[in-house]
């Protein structure tokens, strides 16, 4: 980086630079690499700096310096509180396309003019990848005679792959009477057993995750959601989800501790016997694991692992509230 930035004359660029923005207030955003070399080896002095910020700046380092500089915490970042924004970042352009949303394109200058060639050739090299990720990901259907179909055509099925190497196992008979729509990153694999059908899922996993839907199980309208890494979500033989129901096995956001900054929400597995019923509007979070032959009740929120079977389990947050029961598909009319 250090010898790039001689190469390309930086030091008549910052001379440019404090010419244009002399007697305006600027604010740096990126502190990474390209930051750290420049503060090392050039003056910012020239620059009415009014503080930098970057994604790893938390709300507890507000007020605080990093050579020198003011640090504006991302959460507390607005474009509108300078007269300037320089990009301290190689990959500019992405960002520079989301502060437009706030501030006028000509008030947005990269600090370093990266070559456009360059820009290009990696775009190039990008797009090559993503047909590379496309070849190394698998998607089978396995037939009830024991013969592989790979990327079938299922009817209602979508599939996006944004990353490599994942793998998807569908065994026949497989029903969407609807919709099923999967998005996978990285390193995924999926394993769906015969005779499931699925009327509305939306699975999203992102890199390194497992799913196990077992055998004759019934989905109505659901969200699979596996945004952390390295973690599984198994659902046994013969079970009914009904409609609004959301596993999650990690939050969106994250809970830390402001002096060590250590996640008091880690992601966790989450575990569905066979042959359990999840009523209507259910949530599964990280962590819950529920027996076989057990009943979640509608609107309950499951966030705990529960060992004794053929209970009816309700509430928020939910606790066993009926023991020594079962249940059938059938309608009480019926049975």
């Amino acid at each position: 980086m250090e010898e790039y930035l001689k190469r390309q004359n930086f030091s008549k660029r910052l001379m440019q630079l404090s010419h244009k923005l002399k007697n305006k207030s600027v604010i740096i955003y990126g502190a990474g690499k390209l930051f750290q070399t420049i503060i090392k080896n050039y003056d910012l002095s020239v620059f009415n700096i009014k503080g930098i910020t970057d994604k790893k700046y938390l709300p507890e380092d507000e007020g605080k310096l990093e050579s020198g500089f003011k640090i504006i915490p991302y959460t507390k970042f607005s474009p509108l509180d300078a007269d300037y924004i320089l990009i301290a970042v190689q990959e500019y352009l992405p960002i520079k396309n989301y502060l437009k949303k706030f501030k006028s394109e000509q008030n947005i200058i990269p600090l370093v003019k990266f070559n456009l060639v360059q820009n290009i050739a990696k775009k190039i090299l990008y797009g090559f990848k993503r047909i590379c990720f496309r070849k190394t990901n698998t998607f089978v259907l396995i037939k009830t005679n024991g013969q592989k179909v790979y990327n079938p055509k299922i009817k209602n099925l979508q599939i996006k792959f944004l990353g490599s190497n994942n793998h998807i196992e569908i065994h026949a008979p497989y029903f969407v009477t609807k919709s099923v729509d999967i998005v996978l990153g990285s390193n995924n694999k999926i394993i769906i057993e015969h005779s499931n059908n699925h009327h509305i899922v939306k699975i999203k996993m992102h890199n390194s995750n497992y799913l196990h839907i077992g055998a004759k199980t019934t989905i109505s309208d659901v969200l699979i959601w596996e945004p952390a890494a390295n973690k599984k979500i198994e659902i046994g033989r013969d079970c009914m989800l009904s409609y609004g129901i959301e596993i999650k096995n990690s939050d969106g956001h994250t809970v830390y501790d402001r002096t060590t900054r250590e996640i008091h929400n880690s992601a966790e597995n989450i575990k569905i016997g066979s042959h359990v019923w999840i009523c209507r509007n259910a949530t599964l979070m990280k962590g819950s694991s529920i027996p076989s032959n057990c009943v979640i009740g509608a609107c309950s929120l499951v966030n705990k692992k529960y060992t004794e079977e053929y209970c009816i389990i309700a509430g928020n947050p939910a606790k066993i509230v009926k023991q020594n029961i079962n249940w059938d598909r059938r309608g009480p009319h019926e049975f």
